[in-house]
């Protein structure tokens, strides 16, 4: 009724059909709501409230009060605004009229069963929380560590052991040898050095001795020049 309240006389009617009055004290009626196209009534229209409506087989509600009908979306799909669109590669929507959503992201080697449209990676030692397997890092900076490889570390301690052994073994047979080289070049050059001082004194005796001086009842028997040079000879030798 329009215009009405409690204890209201003549004035007062009742509202038209198609229209309500949901409160007293209006001075005029509304029009009811009209449930076509997408929608259906979910609750007829009164004189005292409007009507309810909700969408059709294939359609979800959306906005205030169900105010429009947007396609529904299946699993593995995602409405777009201009209908429902399949879930884009590395995605997955298990759930009626949802939102696609990222794979969860497995460490190497880990993935026990392939992600679709419809269903998410499943992983190996994969967490609970989905979040700590994408975020998780595989080494923790705080705490610095090595990975050992097999063999590796093997063959490097072979390499350093062997430079090792053959550097010692150059210095045990190389040092005497250098020793030695070094006393034997030092003793040539003394016997160099002698032989330069020596030779003007031997020079000196070679010359004394080749004057054949003697007394002078003997120089008529050693006065042949050839005895001279042999003698001069045996002194030299």
């Amino acid at each position: 009724m329009a215009g009405c309240g409690r204890g209201a006389g003549a004035g007062c009617r009742q509202c038209p059909p198609d229209t309500f009055s949901s409160a007293a004290g209006l001075r005029g009626c509304t029009l009811c709501r009209k449930c076509e196209g997408r929608f259906r009534y979910l609750k007829e229209c009164s004189s005292k409230s409007d009507a309810e409506c909700t969408c059709k087989e294939g359609y979800r509600c959306s906005g205030d009060g169900c105010s429009r009908c947007d396609p529904s979306c299946g699993v593995g799909q995602e409405n777009t605004g201009s209908g429902c669109q399949t879930c884009r590669y590395g995605t997955f929507n298990d759930q009626p009229n949802g939102s696609c959503k990222n794979w969860t992201k497995c460490s190497a080697n880990q993935v026990l069963e392939h992600g679709t449209t419809t269903k998410d990676v499943i992983c190996k030692h994969a967490s609970d929380n989905p979040t700590l397997v994408t975020t998780l890092p595989t080494t923790s900076p705080a705490i610095p560590f090595s990975i050992t490889v097999p063999g590796e570390d093997l063959q490097m301690d072979i390499v350093r052991i062997s430079l090792t052994v053959a550097g010692l073994l150059c210095i045990v047979f190389l040092l005497p040898l250098c020793v030695c080289f070094g006393i034997w070049q030092k003793k040539k050059l003394h016997a160099v050095f002698k032989k330069m001082h020596t030779t003007p004194e031997q020079s000196i005796q070679e010359d004394d001795a080749c004057s054949c001086r003697f007394p002078e009842e003997e120089q008529g028997e050693y006065q042949d020049h050839s005895k001279c040079t042999e003698f001069r000879d045996l002194l030299v030798n």
